[in-house]
């Protein structure tokens, strides 16, 4: 009988360990709104989650790569208010495992400390990570494999600037 009242805390635990990694998982969608013929992107974390007021978090995005790509640059923008800017800029060697995405392989790109804008009066930001090859020839600008946008959670602003008043 012992047993039998065991299996259902037995299941619910083995559910939650399935699940627990999705825990900073959050909402994206592609820039383009379809896809991009190099990278399919699985999951964005970004931990800490909530972020806090002068918090700066590390944003991982994970994928699938179609094609190789021997060169690039990760690039973090924001987009409050009508502008957009860049928050950070990486080189593939440094977000990456390697300085190359193999084709038919899964990457993890991890973006640590990314700065965070906060404009009074502005309430959503939207972020995106753009990766772009670099390995494109003398003669022209580096092309976009892959982006995608989100919001980051934050502790509400105004909550947190009433506490530290």
């Amino acid at each position: 009988m012992e047993i039998l009242n065991a299996r259902p805390v037995l299941l619910l635990l083995l559910a939650s360990l399935f699940f627990l990694p999705a825990l900073g998982a959050i909402d994206f969608e592609y820039c383009n709104k379809s896809g991009y013929d190099f990278f399919n992107v699985s999951r964005v974390e970004v931990s800490p989650n909530p972020v806090e007021l002068e918090e700066y978090p590390t944003i991982r995005v994970f994928g699938y790569a179609n094609k190789s790509m021997d060169d690039g640059t990760v690039e973090v923008k924001v987009t409050a208010g009508g502008t957009t800017q860049t928050m950070a800029s990486y080189s593939l060697c440094v977000v990456g495992f390697e300085c190359a995405i193999a084709a038919g392989t899964n990457f993890e790109l991890v973006l640590a400390e990314v700065p965070l804008e906060y404009i009074e009066g502005v309430s959503k930001y939207v972020y995106s990570v753009h990766l772009t090859d670099d390995d494109v020839g003398e003669s022209e600008e580096p092309i976009l494999r892959m982006c995608v946008a989100f919001e980051i959670p934050t502790v509400d602003l105004a909550l947190a600037s009433a506490q530290s008043s």
